[in-house]
């Protein structure tokens, strides 16, 4: 059966204005959302700490130019490092401090806001905001610096976020995305830095 070339014409200009309506770009009214992936610590965090798991739920509302998102945050990474680094007057030396055992558990609350940059079924976008964190770091060193086992640090301090992601769907259905997100938490004495990298849907 031949394709009639007026009908082959009619089918690419429905395509190309598919990809390029407005009404994709940011579906206004309430939406929900989730995603998960690997945090990368940065800094001072990520010369204790692995690269680690996080998961994400989240409300959002739409405009239908942009969202607001708030959100909440979960991740946990294992250590291979000290992150408890001077307990009083007592600070742990670079070297030979013996094996170091624990984790870094973090959860957090933010507000964001979410910007699309282009108005099509694939959107990138640009996304941040401000939030509080608590972080609780459960750290064990062995050998003979006492100080050092069995350590355990909680701490509650704000932070903020911003990054870039990728979307595509969600004129009918679910949207899924790609996102990485830098986040810098208000901790001592070091600031908390790291890098989710997520895959996600909302709806």
């Amino acid at each position: 059966m031949k394709s009639h070339p007026g009908i082959l014409a009619a089918t690419l200009g429905v395509a190309i204005i598919a990809l390029t309506s407005p009404l994709a770009a940011q579906k206004p009214g309430i939406g929900f959302g989730a995603s998960i992936g690997a945090n990368v610590p940065n800094g001072d965090f990520g010369d204790g700490a692995k690269t680690g798991l996080v998961a994400n739920g989240f409300v959002g509302l739409g405009t239908g130019r942009f969202g607001l998102r708030g959100e909440l945050l979960w991740t946990r990474s294992d250590l291979d490092n000290a992150v408890i680094r001077r307990v009083g007057n007592t600070v742990l030396p670079s070297n030979g401090i013996g094996d170091v055992s624990g984790d870094v558990n973090l959860v957090g609350a933010s507000a964001n806001l979410v910007l699309p940059l282009t108005q099509s079924i694939v959107r990138p976008y640009v996304i941040g905001g401000v939030g509080v964190y608590r972080r609780r770091v459960s750290q064990n060193i062995g050998g003979t610096i006492d100080e050092f086992r069995s350590l355990r640090d909680t701490q509650t301090d704000v932070g903020y976020n911003g990054g870039l992601g990728l979307a595509f769907g969600g004129i009918i259905g679910p949207s899924f995305f790609i996102e990485a997100r830098y986040h810098s938490v208000s901790t001592s004495p070091e600031r908390t830095k790291f890098v989710p990298v997520v895959v996600g849907f909302s709806f």
